[in-house]
């Protein structure tokens, strides 16, 4: 199961039963009425009246506390964490298998052995190798027996939920009301009204300046600056200095291309045409060797469309039709006419990735990553102790060996991490460990001793405070230019929404925008059709669903971070389903998987609700303290 889990972890079905059961597994340990077992039973939980071995939970365990060991040796929240995790996957596979016992879903030994001799990991010059597949087992602290149940489980699996949820597909008419919705596009007037462009008034007195300091304080405050002296202990600071030799890439990909598993893919250019004699000419005119700008051109003179499918997984392509011949097609061949459910397709594929674990070179960029990691992860950890010490004896943090991997910065910030020139305090480490240790700097106190504290991603940080600039209202005449210029700016800014305003009336009392706009001098731009998701240049988000809103003629007026628009609806378009269906095929694709969540979330729910678990809690305890 933990392997069928891997492999469909980033799809719809591991998501839905993940957290399904989850929280039923939540809902076990905080149960305060659950049953306890006998004494000396091994029995960590039960499901649908069938016993769960503590020595399955432990082995599902242990695999999954290796792999977050390799980025540091979890704590014991973390550990109770991977426990809840490997039992959740324990429950799932023995729901999922009861359930397909009741079905006779089977995975023939055939099957089972194509299915592992085809693994890449297990292969020498494409023959499965019996000797790296003991050797890989053991890097993973699998015994062959496990596996050829976690692989046997995992072909009955790929059987059950996706046979389940094939035949959800959404009704046309949702189709077709989805498409308008998202394909509809509108028009409109628009009359932009800067604050900038009024006309400055006059300087006021000086007692209604002071009395806009007064009633404006937050603008005339300065804020709060520190100056620290800061040291940090990073693993990500260590890391990229960290050498790695290829003889540890191997190992690493040798231990996680087992468990990594893509899908196969396929990248095909596709030409589709309602006429199958035109998609003859298409095809004839295709092998005769033009490349896909070309047949693009062609496909568009013979009003047919023409589309790039990038790396896309066969229940990624909208026809199942169009799908089950492009992966029987070679890399190469222009293949067609396919009659689909959109039309006749004729097809080129030209790149094909296997199923499998990805190749070495594109997994090497992150399991460098991930070795140095763990070499900076284990030079942080002898670091520590040493940097303790040394605080201890209250060594000044500039003073502080320099063979303990420290980053030394001194500066001073605000609370938002920023310099007194308004840019990021450069305080080294990542964004989390940044704003951890600002958090920290203003919530201390003058004279407190420099203390080693753990932060985010397992770094370390520690500082002195220097000074504290403690925020203040500027007195006026050191602001009084200030003011004047926001008084101004103010005055310029209700001017403009005064005429806003004007103009709006106008338009909602019958005038047309461009009338109102005439009489107050500014010019009128129509913008080019948006859609919701594709709003007009210009024109603000906060817009859109307010002209989506209106009908036409009618007219809105919205603050901009310049001034006021002034917008008035002029046109409305519907397109038809039959003028884009590639547009049409991408929607019913989204709603059928949308479906097919339900389905399987219903199932799983129904599997979930079905099979009374019980857990020990103390026995389940043992597995990770």
């Amino acid at each position: 199961m933990l392997y069928w889990v891997r492999q469909l972890k980033g799809s719809w079905i591991a998501r839905v039963f993940s957290v399904l059961m989850m929280l039923a597994f939540i809902g076990w340990g905080a149960s305060s009425a659950l049953p306890m077992l006998a004494g000396g039973t091994t029995a960590v939980a039960h499901i649908g009246g069938q016993s769960v071995d503590i020595t399955t939970v432990q082995a599902e365990y242990q695999t999954e506390y290796n792999q977050a060991s390799q980025k540091g040796q979890p704590d014991l929240a973390a550990r109770q964490q991977i426990a809840q995790a490997a039992l959740g996957t324990v429950l799932r596979n023995q729901a999922i298998s009861m359930e397909e016992t009741k079905l006779g879903v089977v995975a023939p030994d055939t099957a089972l052995r194509a299915q592992i001799d085809g693994i890449p990991a297990f292969q020498t010059n494409g023959v499965f190798d019996q000797a790296k597949f003991a050797s890989i087992l053991q890097q993973n602290s699998l015994s062959a027996d496990r596996f050829l149940k976690l692989e046997r489980d995992n072909l009955k699996n790929v059987q059950l939920l996706p046979a389940l949820t094939a035949g959800a597909g959404p009704p046309q008419a949702l189709v077709d009301q989805v498409f308008s919705f998202i394909t509809q596009s509108r028009t409109a007037e628009t009359v932009d009204v800067p604050a900038s462009s009024q006309t400055p008034p006059p300087a006021p007195s000086d007692a209604v300046l002071q009395r806009y300091w007064k009633n404006h304080p937050v603008q005339f405050t300065s804020a709060e600056f520190r100056t620290a002296k800061i040291v940090v202990l990073s693993p990500q600071v260590l890391a990229a200095k960290e050498p790695v030799s290829d003889q540890q890439l191997n190992d690493l990909y040798a231990q996680t291309s087992a468990t990594q598993s893509v899908p196969a893919s396929r990248s095909v250019e596709v030409i589709t045409t309602p006429d199958p004699a035109e998609a003859g000419k298409l095809k004839l005119l295709w092998q005769a060797g033009p490349d896909w700008t070309r047949m693009q051109a062609a496909a568009a003179k013979a009003n047919a469309s023409a589309v790039a499918l990038d790396h896309a997984q066969a229940n990624q392509i909208p026809s199942q039709a169009l799908s089950t011949a492009v992966f029987a097609a070679n890399q190469g061949d222009v293949v067609g006419p396919v009659q689909g459910d959109l039309g006749y397709y004729v097809f080129k594929v030209t790149d094909v990735v296997a199923a499998g674990a990805p190749p070495l070179a594109q997994l090497a960029p992150q399991l460098k990553a991930q070795i140095q990691l763990q070499e900076a992860q284990a030079q942080v950890a002898k670091d520590v102790d040493n940097v303790q010490d040394a605080l201890a004896g209250q060594t000044p943090l500039d003073q502080l060996p320099g063979n303990l991997d420290l980053a030394a910065v001194e500066g001073t910030l605000d609370a938002n991490g920023n310099t007194q020139d308004g840019t990021p305090a450069p305080i080294p480490g990542g964004a989390k460990l940044h704003d951890a240790i600002v958090k920290a700097i203003f919530a201390a106190h003058m004279g407190d001793p420099a203390q080693l504290t753990a932060g985010p991603d397992g770094g370390y940080f520690a500082f002195t405070l220097d000074s504290i600039n403690a925020p203040s209202l500027q007195p006026y005449d050191q602001v009084k230019t200030q003011v004047l210029a926001a008084w101004t700016q103010d005055q310029m800014a209700r001017e403009a929404e005064t005429k806003a305003a004007s103009m709006l009336a106008e338009v909602n009392g019958g005038r047309t925008l461009a009338q109102a706009a005439a009489a107050q001098g500014y010019q009128v731009s129509t913008t080019p059709p948006m859609t919701r998701s594709q709003p007009a240049g210009g024109i603000t988000p906060q817009m859109v669903p307010v002209l989506f809103s209106l009908k036409p003629g009618q007219a809105t007026m919205l603050q901009t971070s310049t001034g006021f628009t002034v917008a008035a609806l002029t046109k409305i378009t519907l397109p038809k389903p039959a003028d884009d269906p590639q547009d049409e095929a991408s929607i019913s694709q989204s709603l059928t998987k949308s479906l097919q969540d339900d389905v399987a979330e219903s199932f799983l729910g129904g599997l979930q609700a079905r099979d009374n678990v019980r857990v020990d809690p103390k026995l389940f305890a043992q597995i990770y303290q």
